[in-house]
């Protein structure tokens, strides 16, 4: 066989691949979820499948002085009166997975000690 034929034979190969590689992404692609599988999304547990699914709207949580404050990511204090993200959850009535959800996130922000925000969107595309 001549450096041509193997080389043509070669390339024949490579499309082969190349097209067998783009097909299985391609269902690959189809059959796995866009996002996470998540009570809040599907009414299911992802661990054991249940459909029975407790939503709770207000967790209480003992504050001081045995008050009764709405659980969130931050209470208020001394200095600030403003609840940061208040919480919620859903739990499964078969395994008891708990997820637990910022009933408000467009409210969250940073504050000092407590919460920091991050954004891992991707850098803008150097000027050229």
């Amino acid at each position: 066989m001549s450096l041509e034929q193997e080389l043509a034979t070669l390339r024949a190969a490579l499309a082969a691949l190349t097209t067998a590689h783009d097909a299985l992404v391609a269902r690959v692609d189809q059959i796995l979820p866009t996002t996470a599988p998540t009570m809040a999304r599907q009414l299911r547990c992802p661990a054991c499948s249940c459909t029975r699914i407790a939503r709770v709207e207000s967790i209480l949580d003992r504050g001081e002085s045995s008050s009764r404050n709405e659980m969130a990511l931050v209470q208020p204090s001394f200095w600030s009166s403003k609840v940061v993200g208040k919480l919620g959850c859903y739990a499964c009535t078969k395994c008891g997975l708990v997820e637990w959800y910022v009933k408000d996130p467009e409210t969250l922000r940073d504050v000092e000690g407590k919460i920091t925000i991050t954004d891992s969107a991707p850098p803008p595309a150097p000027y050229r």
